[in-house]
């Protein structure tokens, strides 16, 4: 597919036929995410492929576990509700052959290691410092996601999963100084006939400085 096709026709897809995919496939997704730009070519990033179902069924239980214990925690029984929804929004990554877990490599900027020993207050570093690191996460997700689709696969950039993180380190055998931060379900789309989401346009997102 080519480059420009690829990016307009890409699209979140959350059903999955319950079709294998070759190895070969899966490798040139995760190549596509390792050939990513990050902050001083860190590469601070794993891609951890999960097939087996068990293990990502204790993933949607502790994803559960986690959104159950916020439900106890909520006196306002409307805002429970909505808690309860997200919930079960945030499980469906149960139902794709593949599941991507993308890890994150702890990694310090040195620049703010230095704000930080002139004390600057941690909302001016938030806002003078973006997660350099973060930000190298999604260029690699984005790339996965695309070549998933040049591929004829669907995927979708999952983080309402992460709020079971700490359960997932324990499950995928994380070391202490990596954590998931995304969850990127592949597989074929169960229906191909929906259409891409509305975007804004061009019009609205660019501003030209002359």
């Amino acid at each position: 597919m080519e480059l420009f096709e690829t990016i307009n026709t890409r699209k979140t897809i959350r059903k999955y036929k319950p079709d294998t995919i070759p190895m070969d496939d899966i490798e040139k997704i995760i190549n596509a995410g390792r050939l990513a730009p990050s902050a001083t070519n860190s590469q601070n990033w794993k891609f951890v492929v999960i097939k087996n179902k068990e293990i990502i069924e204790k993933m949607k239980n502790a994803v559960i576990t986690e959104y159950d214990n916020l439900i106890k925690l909520c006196n306002d029984k409307e805002i429970a509700n909505k808690i309860n929804g997200y919930k079960n929004y945030s499980t469906f990554f149960t139902n794709a052959p593949i599941l991507i877990a993308i890890v994150e490599i702890e990694r310090h900027s040195f620049i703010t290691e230095i704000m930080n020993k002139l004390s600057f207050p941690l909302e001016k570093i938030k806002h003078l410092r973006p997660d350099s690191s973060l930000l190298s996460m999604g260029a690699a997700i984005e790339n996965m996601s695309l070549a998933a689709h040049a591929l004829g696969y669907g995927s979708c950039w999952m983080v309402a999963p992460i709020i079971g993180s700490e359960e997932f380190s324990h499950l995928l055998t994380l070391n202490n100084n990596e954590h998931v931060i995304s969850l990127l379900p592949i597989g074929i789309p169960l229906q191909s006939e929906t259409l891409p989401p509305a975007k804004k346009s061009l019009q609205e997102v660019m501003r030209i400085i002359n």
